[in-house]
């Protein structure tokens, strides 16, 4: 099973399976987040790798009765842009 979801503070995907290990499991992951920072944040996909594998958190969901999860998180505050330095007037 298959998730991407936005909070407000973060993106996560999620991958469940009780047939893949927790590797396929964790590439999975790493691909639905990619997917969604392609389709959500207009990134290219080499940039939307770049930016996970620099930025973002995989963690093991879930290990227990068969079943192997993985998800990976990313902190949305990557994305609010500083004020630029042309805003502001020097006396």
């Amino acid at each position: 099973m298959r998730s991407a979801t936005a909070t407000p503070a973060r993106a996560t995907a999620k991958w469940t399976s009780p047939r893949y290990d927790l590797n396929a499991c964790a590439t999975l992951a790493v691909r639905e987040m990619i997917d969604f920072l392609t389709t959500e944040k207009h990134l290219s996909r080499d940039d939307a790798y770049m930016l996970s594998s620099v930025a973002a958190d995989l963690h093991i969901t879930e290990l227990v009765d068969g079943n192997k999860g993985v998800h990976m998180m990313l902190p949305k505050f990557i994305f609010i842009s500083a004020p630029s330095t042309a805003d502001k007037t020097h006396p």
